[in-house]
């Protein structure tokens, strides 16, 4: 229940988004006239606000004004073993749809007075339910039962991209480019995500602001301030924005880092100093996506194309194989380093220059002595223009609509204007949250991070290709099965991809 002081904030505040609405014109966008603007805005990922003026906003009078009376929108959202946020695990390490009460917490308070004016406003009632994946299956047959039975327990829900696949080609899904209340064209769509996503002419999935979990699950490097101050390197943050931050240099600096610090002339103790630390299977994901490469993309026509197999793209991951990942400054969960303790930390306990890692990779630092800094992933080299932050299929979040579903005027008007007020108010105050305070140097850590989030890429060969590029021997786990030739690996599989994707491209044709 929401508080009535807390109500009548939200009546206020809902009345001076509709007056602001109906004062404005469009900035260039003709959403009045449906979905006509709808298409790929590049590979740029989301452009992110810096806190608007209210004169400065999109209108959103193309959403109807009508009240559902006290109807209920029930979200299911996925988690692992049951994880809520603040448990260790961080699998849920924001709430992103729903709050019982504004806590202090400011991302919370964000989220409590946005649902309240949505519920003001239309007469909704907005709730949720954690349901646990645990591998998929148990997410995925809970979510079928539903389907089955037409109950309409949700009336959205969220998933990690690792498992979608099933679900749209089963047709358990709404087209989302069907309802006319979405404009998933417009800033509060991740348009990279939409373009990810599409199959066809359908979209069945996507990331709209109203999500955290997949900022979350952006690739990003944290660095040691007090090592690189103690070691003398350049300013890694003048560097990154000048677009100089290439991983030779990352090489570089974990070259001259690293070191025997124990006596016994080996790397491989937790009093040795390292160049770089974090998750094995993770890490050469990262630096791909970093490089400016995908393993595949939806074309103009709307099909799967594989984009892996070049020689660029094979000497890619060799050489990040050959001098990251197997590299004497390299330490990871995955490594040989075994007389390290599993529970132990190299970047946390000042014996690492750098960590690759998430967004939400922040939560573990907290208790860290030592001041840190934020970077993005490095290019491959200084002739990349720009730099990329994968979404992490693993631990990332879209939201669809079940095709069970018939009341998809109310759920899309509702899932738009959340996503709105997300993009101007929520968004923002997560941003800021999320560093402060935390960082070697705030300001320009938050810089980075905005570079980051302007950069993040989804990558369809992740999801679509899932099974046959990423599952068992395969680059997810290459690591820990200590492969280190990329073309024989490749060799080996790239039958199995191109079948793969002929069969879903022909299951494309058959939602068209």
């Amino acid at each position: 229940m929401k508080s009535t002081f807390k109500r009548i904030i939200a009546v206020l505040l809902a009345l001076m988004m509709v007056l602001t609405a109906f004062a404005m014109v469009s900035c260039g966008n003709e959403v009045d006239e449906g979905k006509e603007n709808k298409g790929d805005t590049g590979n740029s990922g989301t452009d992110q606000p810096d806190e608007p003026k209210e004169d400065d906003r999109l209108p959103l009078d193309y959403l109807p004004t009508t009240t559902y009376g006290g109807e209920t929108i029930n979200i299911m959202e996925w988690t692992v073993n049951d994880n809520k946020p603040g448990d260790s695990e961080n699998w849920v390490p924001w709430e992103e749809i729903d709050v019982d009460a504004g806590d202090g917490d400011p991302i919370n308070n964000a989220i409590y007075d946005r649902n309240g004016v949505i519920e003001e406003t239309y007469d909704v009632i907005i709730t949720k339910e954690y349901v646990s994946i645990n591998g998929n299956p148990q997410y995925a047959a809970h979510f079928r039962a539903n389907e089955q039975t037409g109950d309409q327990a949700y009336q959205m829900i969220t998933m990690r991209t690792t498992g979608i696949s099933a679900f749209c080609l089963e047709g358990l899904m709404t087209d989302l480019n069907t309802l006319s209340n979405l404009h998933t064209d417009m800033p509060w769509w991740s348009q990279d995500s939409v373009k990810s996503y599409t199959m066809g002419d359908a979209l069945f999935f996507a990331a709209p602001e109203m999500l955290l979990r997949d900022k979350g699950a952006t690739a990003v490097m944290f660095f040691n301030q007090k090592i690189a101050d103690d070691e003398g390197i350049e300013d890694l943050y003048a560097l990154a924005q000048d677009g100089e931050w290439t991983m030779d240099l990352m090489i570089e600096f974990s070259e001259d880092v690293a070191g025997d610090m124990d006596g016994d002339d080996l790397v491989s103790s937790g009093e040795d100093m390292y160049g770089l630390a974090g998750g094995g299977r993770d890490i050469p994901y990262f630096l791909f996506i970093g490089s400016g490469s995908k393993f595949a993309h939806i074309n103009d026509e709307g099909y799967l194309e594989l984009l892996y197999g070049d020689d660029l793209s094979v000497n890619i991951w060799q050489d990040i194989l050959d001098n990251v990942m197997y590299s004497d400054f390299y330490y990871g969960t995955n490594s040989d380093k075994n007389l390290i303790p599993e529970d132990y930390n190299a970047f946390t306990s000042d014996h690492a220059l750098f960590s690759m890692g998430m967004v939400k990779s922040v939560l573990g630092l907290r208790n860290m002595q030592s001041l840190y800094g934020v970077l993005p992933i490095p290019k491959y080299d200084e002739y990349q223009d720009n730099y990329a932050s994968l979404v992490w299929m693993h631990h990332d979040s879209v939201l669809g609509i079940p095709g069970s579903c018939t009341n998809t005027d109310v759920i899309s008007t509702v899932l738009e204007h959340m996503s709105y007020i997300s993009y101007y108010e929520v968004y923002p105050i997560f941003y800021d949250t999320i560093i402060l305070g935390k960082s070697a140097r705030d300001e320009q850590s938050k810089e980075m991070l905005e570079l980051v989030f302007q950069t993040r890429s989804f990558d369809p060969g992740q999801y679509w290709l899932e099974t046959s590029m990423h599952g068992s021997n395969s680059f997810l786990t290459l690591v820990e099965t200590n492969t280190k030739n990329i073309a024989s690996m490749w060799a080996g599989m790239q039958g199995k991809v191109e079948t793969a994707i002929e069969e879903f491209n022909e299951k494309i044709d058959e939602l068209r």
